[in-house]
């Protein structure tokens, strides 16, 4: 009897650890409670980052999905039901925040996994949706006579997340009031400035303020500045006709003579009628996802041809954005993932 028994093999933990690594978040989140090495295993920093990595660079973006906004309500679904052309299957996300007096919350954008909304002039939140978890930072409270635009992205040389949040007005005396927020250190730090009329400005990990020359383009048009893969990117069009955009990336930063244009989209069809928005990815099909006025577009590079993905409700006047599902915790990055 005792030799029918099956035996259960016991897994060297770098095997687990490989095959933990390769499992969507909602499974993980499951099996932290499988055992306390297990939870102090998935919970640890390093597989986070590792978990991160082979997510982020799947080739058919199964863990990649698309954050929509229709009115005041977020959404997503799922990318590669997009990519395939499939029927998109959109479901509703809960706003980690709600308050007596409705904040409208805006967002900023994503990476790594986390996102970052605005809620008006007045707040700040950093979320991540796949683990339910989010900070709030209410202490954001700036002039309303003056402009605001924030950015949030991902400090490599350093290891930390970072928001920045420019405050600027108009006149003979231009100022610029940045405040800039770091994640790993829960610290803030403000910057004032009073840049020469005319030049353009790019932070970079060391939170200086620099001169970036306008990259190399065949034609003059309006140009819309953005990030396209790991690369600042550029978008030309002409404003009048509307019948085409370039895109263009700068391969080596701050070099102006390494601007390449990367393809050049045409109009599908009456080009009074819509207008194009910036690319938001490439696949490796040579196919470019972006919206022609408010519907969702891809274009082939190959043969020029477009479709149209469909969704199970009409989606219109959406805010997209793409995030990766991850374990990155919007909390202290110095404290690790604790169980819901």
């Amino acid at each position: 009897m005792e030799d029918s028994i099956l035996k259960i093999a016991i897994l060297p933990v770098e095997l687990v650890t490989e095959i933990l690594s390769r499992l969507p978040v909602k499974t993980l989140l499951t099996f932290r409670s499988v055992s306390k090495s297990w939870l102090a295993l998935i919970s640890s920093l390093e597989f986070i980052k590792n978990h991160l990595r082979i997510s982020a660079n799947k080739k058919d973006y199964a863990q990649h999905r698309l954050l929509l906004r229709y009115k005041c309500i977020l959404k997503d679904c799922y990318l590669r039901s997009l990519l395939c052309n499939s029927v998109m299957e959109v479901s509703r996300l809960d706003c980690p925040v709600t308050d007596q007096h409705k904040t409208f919350w805006s967002v900023v954008g994503s990476v790594n996994g986390l996102i970052c909304l605005t809620g008006g002039e007045k707040a700040l939140c950093i979320w991540n949706p796949s683990i339910r978890k989010y900070n709030t930072y209410p202490d954001f409270i700036t002039n309303w006579m003056v402009r605001i635009v924030y950015g949030f992205g991902y400090d490599e040389f350093n290891d930390d997340y970072k928001v920045v949040r420019c405050s600027y007005n108009y006149g003979d005396w231009p100022r610029f009031d940045i405040k800039v927020y770091s994640l790993k250190d829960d610290s803030r730090r403000s910057i004032r400035y009073r840049p020469p009329n005319g030049m353009r400005f790019w932070g970079s990990a060391d939170e200086k303020l620099e001169k970036v020359e306008q990259p190399c383009c065949e034609k003059e048009g309006v140009l819309v500045l953005g990030v396209l893969g790991n690369n600042l990117s550029v978008i030309s069009k002409d404003y009048h006709l509307r019948t085409h955009i370039d895109v263009w990336v700068m391969k080596e930063y701050k070099v102006k003579e390494s601007s390449t244009k990367l393809f050049t989209v045409k109009c599908p069809h009456s080009p009074a009628s819509s207008v194009f928005k910036a690319p938001l990815l490439v696949s490796n099909k040579y196919e470019i996802l972006l919206m022609f006025g408010h519907k969702f577009m891809l274009y082939n590079l190959k043969d020029e041809t477009i479709t149209y993905p469909k969704f199970t409700k009409i989606v219109s006047g959406v805010v997209k954005e793409i995030y990766v599902e991850s374990l990155v915790s919007p909390v202290l990055q110095n404290n690790p993932m604790t169980q819901q």
